[in-house]
């Protein structure tokens, strides 16, 4: 699984290349970014918030089960 800020984004940038998806950044606050997974006809089809600081696996998990339904079973690992 992956563990930082950095490796999360790109693995996030990696997949929404695959599926065609646009990566938007909606707010930022000093914990965490929420991110929204736009398809090509403008419609959300994913969101999660992201952590920046003291990354927890929790925190992780939550990610991950946030956009296992865009992405599939597994992607963050």
């Amino acid at each position: 699984m992956v563990t930082s800020y950095r490796e999360v984004v790109d693995r996030i940038y990696t997949l929404a290349r695959l599926h065609a998806l646009s990566v938007r950044w909606r707010e930022t606050t000093t914990a965490s970014r929420l991110l929204l997974l736009y398809d090509g006809t403008e419609v959300v089809v994913g969101r999660s918030m992201v952590p920046i600081r003291n990354i927890t696996r929790a925190a992780l998990e939550d990610v991950e089960h946030d956009l296992e339904h865009v992405f599939g079973r597994g992607w963050l690992r």
